[in-house]
């Protein structure tokens, strides 16, 4: 860490050393089944899209020259190679190149190209381009917003919805936490404002520090201090998706 970060500060370093297993775990470690022997595979235009599907770290470096790939990384996509899509786990890159270049971007573009290359290519079924969560009020989530044609995934109903559609549901049903169904199709139990007959605000689970509890399990005084927002919390998110959330009391 010491070497490969000397411009930094030794505060920044040792913050660094401390994380090492957190990143390594996030970043490295994958659910995705590999191919042991993945060989060796040609660059076409700068992209190896005969390789197989799996998790992979893709390096962006400078060239010292004009058909070289010896410079120093400036960039690091994490992506995971999958049958019917390239899905972008993370992204980091020099902050100070960055300032000016946007990296963060080029790695997204250069992710939608290896996608369209890989499917006129190799694999007619990779057709698709996932960015990850989309979170509408974190400065660092919205530029996802700039990809266009794009959809967002409604998390009750797992239907994908037109961008502009669900970001307009979320600023006028939820507009402070943004979080609430992005869609009803017809004949849903939630359709036409009805409840979910399965609905207890008292099994809604609780963060109270240092462990979780559930709102049936508060005793009168702590029911009359919480209810209010609790009550508050499962009007703008709405019934249909609070019980999957675990609320922190602070």
């Amino acid at each position: 860490v010491d070497a490969v970060y000397c411009d930094l500060s030794e505060d920044r370093r040792n913050v660094i050393k401390k994380v090492y297993l957190k990143f390594y775990r996030f970043l490295c470690e994958t659910p995705v089944k590999q191919d042991k022997d993945k060989g060796s595979f040609e660059l076409t235009d700068g992209y190896d899209i005969q390789i197989p599907n799996g998790t992979y770290h893709q390096h962006y470096r400078l060239s010292t020259t004009k058909d070289g790939v010896d410079g120093p990384i400036i960039a690091v996509s994490v992506i995971d190679l999958l049958p019917q899509c390239l899905s972008s786990v993370y992204s980091f890159y020099d902050p100070i190149l960055s300032s000016r270049l946007e990296l963060g971007k080029y790695t997204a573009l250069r992710e939608i190209e290896y996608v369209i290359r890989r499917r006129a290519s190799i694999s007619p079924g990779c057709r698709w381009y996932h960015l990850g969560f989309y979170v509408h009020n974190n400065p660092k989530m919205t530029y996802k917003s700039s990809f266009r044609p794009s959809q967002l995934l409604c998390p009750v109903y797992k239907q994908w919805v037109d961008f502009d559609a669900g970001r307009r549901r979320l600023e006028e049903e939820s507009p402070v936490r943004h979080c609430c169904a992005l869609d009803k199709p017809a004949g849903s139990p939630n359709a036409n404002n009805s409840k979910p007959s399965s609905f207890r605000v008292d099994d809604l689970l609780l963060d109270v520090g240092n462990c979780i509890v559930s709102v049936g399990l508060l005793n009168a005084e702590g029911r009359g201090i919480i209810d209010s927002a609790i009550q508050e919390f499962v009007a703008e998110v709405g019934e249909d998706i609070s019980h999957k959330f675990v609320i922190a009391l602070h």
